[in-house]
């Protein structure tokens, strides 16, 4: 199918004859949203008669975006061509109609740093609830600043996110956004039968979210959501600053040269206070020996949290995580080890005694909001496993909080294990409480 043999749907129409800058589309599984939102692209790239045009479609990692709109773009562009297209860097050079040339990327928002510096005419970005609202902010929008370029962001939702945002901005200014938002119950585009036969065989949230595009409904397997929403719907995501009278405690998800997470928290009067989130990707360990050093607030000495894994050697280096910290001058303690489902159910514990300043923490917080389950698509069903994706380590580093976190008070009898380095290399059983070097007291924690 090339472009001059694309039909679009009548639900799409408004899309292709907008006069607007930014658009929103939410839309139900499988309404034909990528094929629609692959043409406007190349319409896009055909009609412009700007100098060197770029565009762009965007999926949330780069085999996603390869797997759902590699192939639609070269069927729609294929009579265009002024060269064959670029498999390794997904690119494609058409003529346009200005006797020019026009260039449509593909990539993914998980390694967005790498399209800084770039500008774009025009951008896709699909299923943004899983995009990090990073990638948006700090590199995608700038991207179309200088030449005022369009977006069609695109998605279903994943509960109340960085697409949830757009969509209200785009509900709030009609003025600069056309908003498209299309519940299977009202496109026609999917029989009644199978909709019947789907609200049976789905739990009512999960047909609520794939199919009538609620954002308000809990989203089907994700681990964190309704605590997330919970925190929210309480008022304990918002502004809640650092209190200098207590000291921040650190911990990480660390990899020697993978994606590594940060959490910031500190143990108040009112309960646990989260107040800082880092992450990063492919940065060797001294570049977050560093970070920790640079922080504009106290560090308790005593409350740095590494996994149990850091104790393994580098085959790079030869060197442990914790003995390149002690290198440093930081003895940071290790995390009880606790099975992944053991950790997930403290993690949603602790989530509901957790106060998030919002700002600093905002990007973590949605992390753990879209971290979920697997999902076999053979069976339609959920594993009883994580996803291992762009919000796994973010994740990871939260459930490692959650068994690192002081109790809320004295009644909670845990008392964990964990393994200290001292000087010498050998190894040391300690309870939280000696790390802590005091004895439980009551709290005044809200619990």
């Amino acid at each position: 199918m090339n472009l001059n043999e694309y039909i679009p749907r009548e639900v799409f129409k408004p899309l292709h004859v907008r006069d607007k800058r930014w658009a929103v589309v939410v839309a139900h599984r499988r309404a034909g949203k990528t094929v629609a939102m692959c043409a406007d692209l190349v319409i896009g790239a055909l009609e412009t008669a700007l100098p060197k045009p770029q565009f762009a479609y965007l999926a949330p990692q780069r085999d996603q975006a390869k797997r759902v709109a590699w192939g639609y773009l070269k069927d729609l562009t294929r009579p265009l061509w002024s060269k064959p297209p670029n498999e390794s860097e997904l690119k494609i050079t058409i003529n346009n109609g200005h006797k020019g040339e026009s260039t449509i990327f593909v990539a993914g928002a998980d390694n967005y740093d790498a399209l800084r510096g770039m500008y774009f005419d025009g951008v896709v970005l699909d299923e943004v609830g899983d995009i990090r609202p990073s990638a948006w902010y700090t590199v995608l929008r700038p991207a179309l600043s200088d030449r005022r370029g369009w977006a069609i962001m695109a998605g279903t939702p994943r509960g109340k996110n960085l697409f949830w945002n757009l969509r209200e901005e785009a509900r709030l200014n009609p003025q600069t956004h056309i908003l498209l938002e299309l519940p299977a119950s009202k496109t026609g585009i999917i029989h009644p039968d199978e909709l019947r036969d789907a609200k049976v065989q789905m739990t009512e949230e999960a047909y609520a979210v794939e199919y009538e595009i609620s954002f308000d409904a809990a989203v089907p397997g994700a681990y964190y959501a309704k605590q997330i929403g919970a925190a929210y719907e309480e008022g304990r995501i918002g502004t809640f600053p650092i209190d200098p009278a207590f000291a921040v405690n650190l911990v990480a998800d660390l990899g020697f040269t993978d994606s590594c997470s940060w959490w910031a928290w500190q143990e108040t009067r009112d309960g646990i206070r989260v107040v800082d989130f880092m992450e990063d990707d492919n940065q060797p360990i001294q570049h977050y020996i560093d970070w920790i050093k640079s922080r504009p607030y106290l560090v308790n000495p005593k409350g740095i949290f590494l996994p149990h894994d850091a104790r393994a050697k580098s085959l790079q280096t030869g060197k442990s995580i914790i003995e390149q910290f002690l290198k440093n001058g930081i003895r940071p303690n290790i995390v009880p080890e606790l099975s992944l489902q053991d950790g997930i159910e403290a993690a949603r514990v602790i989530l509901n005694q957790c106060w998030f300043d919002e700002t600093p923490t905002y990007d973590g917080v949605e992390h753990l909001r879209a971290y979920m389950r697997e999902y076999d698509e053979r069976t339609q069903t959920y594993r009883n496993r994580p996803k291992h994706d762009q919000h796994s380590h973010a994740a990871d580093a939260f459930r490692y909080l959650a068994l690192a976190a002081r109790p809320v008070s004295s009644k909670s009898q845990r008392v964990n294990t964990i393994t200290s380095i001292p000087k010498g290399g050998a190894s040391h059983a300690y309870s939280l409480n000696d790390i802590w070097d005091c004895q439980p007291v009551v709290s005044g924690r809200v619990g």
